[in-house]
């Protein structure tokens, strides 16, 4: 049975890409990858094999559903276990008993496999590694079933590097406080407040393809970087141009002076940007319960904190939509749009979707440069010492 004939590749796509970005170890990364694929393309097994350059040779870095015994049949080579992979392309295997590609066929037989999807994963335009699912039974895949397995091994490959690269630096710095003789405090991560995703309802299976497509764009884009400013600008200029909206402004949460700070805009004058203060309790605050806020109209609606400044910048309606990460509102997105626009029950779940994806990607981002900044400041401090 095709994804496509019973799933919606968008809620897909976001659960597993929610899972993966909330991932809080390189581990983590890889084993919610494939079990989250696997779950959700519903087939008997699947394996996540990175490159090692050095022999030529796949190493494995998570499974699921794979026994003991086939993960020790052998070294996968490059060159023999279904080598077309490596220009790019997913390679589709249906009967693996009789193909030659197969390296292990035999080991293949006894763990009862039969069909293989093999997908590449591709980081700044060379493979790093392969994406397999397994089936027992012959399956077909079609074209945007495929796609989609892509798009998550597209996704996956570069949260691993942006986790490689927060590894590195999280030991570099363990080493050096071990040095130093410190002790290294960590964080929980807990919160008081906690709030629950955005409630899924059915969505057209006409527009979720579209809005899979979309999320998998602006999801591509905010894994580009671990520099937490190009992320937020990279956000709401992919909201304006794939929305077609006036503008898009991000704001976070302030918990000592009550605002919402701006992060980054797009559309909108410097005007209407330096127009005051925004605060949490008078500017749509029905978005910090975590709830997704629409003004039809501006002209006439109290919950707008700066109503004179909004009607003179063209802006007729605004959607304010709550950025969750970790179960806490860290934020809002804010569309703003120069006709009285309304937005369907499937809009706001797709928008919440990036909403919530763009939160999680956010405190990535800052984790990432607060310990390369803590990082310099002991390196210097040792350096100091020790002269």
């Amino acid at each position: 049975m095709n994804l496509s004939n019973s799933k919606e590749y968008f809620r897909l796509f976001f659960e597993t890409a929610q899972a993966i970005l909330s991932a809080k170890s390189m581990q983590d990364t890889l084993g919610s990858m494939v079990e989250s694929i696997v779950e959700v393309m519903n087939v008997k097994a699947g394996s996540l094999l990175l490159i090692d350059d050095q022999d030529k040779s796949f190493k494995l870095a998570s499974s699921c559903g794979l026994s003991s015994t086939y993960l020790r049949k052998g070294t996968l080579s490059v060159n023999l276990s279904i080598p077309e992979v490596m220009t790019g392309k997913p390679v589709y295997i249906k009967d693996a008993y009789l193909d030659q590609r197969i390296q292990y066929p035999e080991a293949m037989r006894a763990e009862g496999i039969n069909t293989i999807l093999s997908v590449p994963m591709i980081v700044d335009g060379t493979v790093q590694g392969l994406l397999r699912l397994y089936t027992a039974e012959v399956r077909d895949y079609s074209p945007i079933d495929i796609e989609f397995v892509s798009a998550l091994a597209e996704m996956g490959g570069l949260a691993i590097v942006n986790a490689q690269r927060l590894h590195q630096k999280g030991d570099k710095l363990k080493c050096l406080f071990e040095e130093m003789g410190i002790d290294q405090l960590s964080e929980t991560g807990d919160f008081d407040s906690h709030y629950e995703s955005c409630t899924f309802l059915p969505i057209d299976p006409a527009r979720h393809i579209g809005y899979f497509r979309t999320l998998h764009e602006i999801t591509k884009a905010i894994l580009s970087t671990l520099d937490s400013k190009k992320v937020m600008d990279l956000i709401v200029d992919k909201v304006v141009n794939c929305l077609q909206v006036k503008g898009c402004a991000l704001r976070l949460r302030n918990e000592t002076s009550h605002s919402l700070e701006l992060v980054a805009a797009s559309g909108l004058s410097k005007a209407f940007l330096a127009k005051g203060d925004v605060h949490t309790d008078l500017s749509i605050s029905d978005s910090l319960q975590g709830k997704p806020v629409l003004i039809a109209d501006t002209s006439c609606d109290s919950r707008l904190e700066y109503p004179a400044e909004t009607i003179a910048e063209g802006i007729h309606s605004i959607l304010s939509l709550p950025i969750i990460a970790k179960q806490r509102v860290i934020g809002v997105m804010r569309l703003y749009s120069k006709d009285k626009r309304e937005y369907s029950r499937e809009d706001i779940s797709f928008l919440s979707a990036i909403a919530e994806i763009s939160g999680i990607a956010i405190l990535n981002a800052k984790f990432y440069e607060k310990t390369r900044n803590d990082l310099s400041f002991w390196s210097a401090t040792a350096e100091y010492l020790k002269n």
